[in-house]
């Protein structure tokens, strides 16, 4: 890498040299590697700089050769040690494509290839920084970027090297393309408000609307919805399944629900040994024996339903899984065929699901269960391992002791939401007869399916019937579209326990150790009008927040229990970090849909519309006249007293004419108007003198002296009455 020849340069300059082509892109290309750091490992790192070291072979063929092989060597090794389609894989083959082709490039167009690659390297690498860290990175890329594009405009062609090229000091570039950047961010923010979010990547819109789920299915003996047995804390792995990969995909009619109230089930769980939890030995099998214990009419088993509103209709698309699970939201409102209500509420298959299959499902948000418990299924609702967990244990005898319900599981639920108690994707966890104990009272950090077996654990220990629901919570919904993609990362877990009056009500230690984690918003409408839903769409759950122990009660608990603002703080700076992660880097389809609609589903993207086209009138106009001042003061005083009266006659419809001389304008003017003749024969005069008599030294003086009188008379005329008299 050379560069140019330095002359005298100006302190900027001393900052940041002046380097060739080569050199920018180098300079574009180190964000693009150092954003990959957190995924690659040193010997991949090592391979990065033999790649640039090789620019400092000769232009040989065996130079091209020898890049080949080491970009073939390095690939095989990675695709032994990560898998060949692992992300740090395919990152590395990124990074060394680009470190390879920087090597050989010798013309802009290549540096400029580079440069594009690199952008594109380092947003995919900046997903693993921090937020603001991230933003302030991409925003320096895009600026070198500019500066590489433009270099590559300056350079001079295939024949000569890039590095002889007459380039512009260093401070200059980054000054003239952090302009155009600036001109950019306008109408980048506009689209980005405006533009339909599309959570994860193009192919969940491929899947929405019909591509072959299978197709990217890894399928798996085990994980939450699969495996008939389930231990605790094992869904943080999902038994080597990749968590992008889709479960299921719905497509509501009318109106699409919070996905915070999608609450997909599967397997329930009643029976723990102290390891693991287990399933009956049933769902192993054809399922006969289940169907005898379920109901085979959706109509005898919500007859047995308390309360039941909101129901939802949809369409499901399942991947195939082996078992006999038909994922449907709580609780079946109506069934598709070949299918039936299991013991414990789920939709079963005749037939294990082994092709991917669509069915139509309609469902109960809102619900309360009926029926008698029968003694059997009581038992094993509060049957606990014979030894381990003393500490649970005891904690239970002393809830146990509380007045009533909804005070036990005040009690039992208050400390969750506290702040002590962490909701974690990864974490350790160590097995053992004491594992339970050591979480909630030590560790206080798992996922949510931990939380949920512990909390069941200490419900039974409290001498209340539990069981542990296992499926899968909420969903990316595709913005503007009644589809939602449910993936292996919304595997989720929860709990129902029994109520002599209410029946089996559903608790979710989740949305009180991390609120946020499903925050959605109101029920949306669809945009087009449509008929309305057999109930408000309205969820009617929240009135009920302290009836009893479901994820209301939480809710309640968490509000009664925050911690109250102190007093006499004052004025403080806003949480700009806050502010850019709710609006920048997590505005996704529902809460774009939210802000977009407004209270109600109303109009309020229009004015936004309205509102960011002002804006964008607003900077436009002030860059131009913010440009326009510029390039009047840089005019000598002279001409910019020339121009302002020319400007100011031709509004009144007396402009000078294309190739007419200052002098023969002045006659012309005092022609129409005599009472400006004489200051503007002064200024015509003074301006020539000026212009074309370098030794005129008063010419400015009295240039000056006479725009000022005839400014004075130009703006106290009134009309072609005046001037006559």
């Amino acid at each position: 890498m050379t560069g140019l020849p330095l002359p005298r340069r100006s302190l900027p300059d001393l900052a940041l040299p002046r380097l060739s082509l080569a050199g920018w892109c180098l300079l574009l290309l180190l964000p693009a590697l150092g954003s990959q750091l957190p995924a690659l490992a040193l010997p991949a790192w090592g391979a990065l700089v033999l790649a640039l070291v090789s620019r400092r072979l000769p232009p040989r063929p065996w130079s091209a050769a020898l890049r080949l092989g080491l970009l073939g060597l390095s690939l095989a090794l990675a695709g032994w040690q990560w898998g060949w389609l692992e992300s740090p894989t395919l990152r590395l083959g990124l990074l060394l494509v680009l470190a390879l082709k920087w090597a050989e490039a010798r013309r802009p167009g290549e540096y400029v290839g580079v440069a594009a690659g690199a952008l594109v390297a380092g947003a995919i690498g900046l997903l693993q920084w921090g937020e603001g860290t991230g933003l302030a990175l991409l925003l320096l890329q895009a600026l070198l970027f500019l500066v590489v594009l433009d270099l590559a405009s300056l350079a001079p062609g295939a024949g000569a090297p890039a590095s002889a090229a007459p380039f512009p000091p260093a401070w200059s570039l980054l000054r003239r393309n952090l302009g155009r950047l600036g001109l950019a961010l306008p109408m980048t923010a506009v689209l980005f408000l405006f533009f339909p979010r599309i959570p994860g990547p193009l192919w969940d819109i491929g899947l929405s609307f019909g591509l072959p789920l299978s197709l990217s299915v890894e399928k798996s003996s085990q994980g939450l919805g699969v495996s008939t047995r389930l231990k605790p804390g094992q869904s943080q792995t999902q038994a080597g399944v990749r968590e992008s990969q889709p479960v299921l995909v719905a497509e509501f009619e009318h109106w699409v629900p919070p996905t915070s109230l999608l609450y997909w089930r599967g397997p329930v769980y009643y029976d723990f040994d102290g390891q693991e939890w287990r399933l009956d030995p049933a769902y192993e099998s054809q399922g006969r024996s289940i169907m005898r214990q379920g109901w085979s009419r959706i109509q005898e088993f919500t007859d047995t339903l308390r309360r039941k509103n909101q129901e939802v209709r949809y369409k499901i698309r399942l991947t195939p899984h082996e078992r006999l699970w038909l994922y449907g939201l709580d609780l079946p409102a109506s069934l598709t065929t070949e299918s039936f209500v299991g013991p414990d509420w789920q939709v079963l298959s005749h037939r294990p699901v082994e092709t991917e299959m669509s069915y139509e499902l309609s469902s109960y948000l809102d619900w309360e269960g009926g029926g008698q418990l029968a003694e059997p299924v009581r038992q094993r609702a509060l049957a606990l391992p014979p030894e381990g967990n003393p500490r649970l244990r005891a904690l239970g005898r002393e809830l146990a002791a509380a007045p009533d319900r909804t005070r036990l599981l005040r009690l039992a639920l208050g400390p969750l939401g506290q702040g002590d108690y962490k909701l974690r994707d990864r974490f350790d966890f160590q097995a053992g007869p004491d594992a339970l104990d050591r979480f909630w009272f030590d560790s206080r950090e798992g996922n949510a399916d931990l939380y949920a077996g512990t909390f069941v654990y200490l419900m039974r220990a409290a001498g209340i019937p539990a069981r542990l629901v296992t499926g899968y919570r909420g969903g990316k919904l595709m913005a503007l579209t009644d589809y939602v993609v449910v993936k292996r990362s919304h595997a989720h877990a929860w709990v129902e326990i029994w109520d002599e009056t209410r029946g089996w009500q559903r608790v979710d230690p989740v949305d009180l150790i991390a609120p946020e984690r499903f925050a959605g918003s109101a029920a949306k409408p669809r945009a087009a009008p449509q008929p309305a839903p057999a109930a408000p769409p309205k969820p009617a759950a929240p009135a009920r927040q302290e009836q009893g122990p479901g994820p209301q009660a939480g809710q309640f608990q968490v509000q009664a229990m925050a911690p109250a603002a102190a007093p006499g703080t004052g004025w403080q700076w806003p949480d700009l970090g806050r502010f850019m992660g709710r609006w920048i880097f997590r505005l996704d389809g529902e809460t774009q849909q939210a802000l977009l609609g407004g209270q109600g589903g109303g109009l309020a993207w229009v004015w936004l519309l309205l509102l960011a086209a002002l804006g964008s009138a607003l900077v436009l106009a002030a860059g131009l006249g913010l440009g326009r001042w510029r390039e009047l003061r840089r005019l000598p005083p002279p001409r910019r007293h020339w121009e302002r009266l020319c400007r100011l006659l031709a509004s009144r419809g007396l402009g000078p004419r294309p190739g007419e001389c200052p002098r023969h304008y002045a006659l012309r003017v005092g022609q129409a108007r005599p009472l400006w003749a004489a200051p503007l024969a002064d200024l015509a005069s003074a301006y020539t003198d000026w212009r074309y008599a370098p030794g005129c030294d008063d010419a400015p003086v009295r240039l000056q002296a006479a725009a000022r009188r005839l400014y004075n008379l130009v703006m106290a005329d009134t009309g072609p009455d005046r001037q006559n008299t």
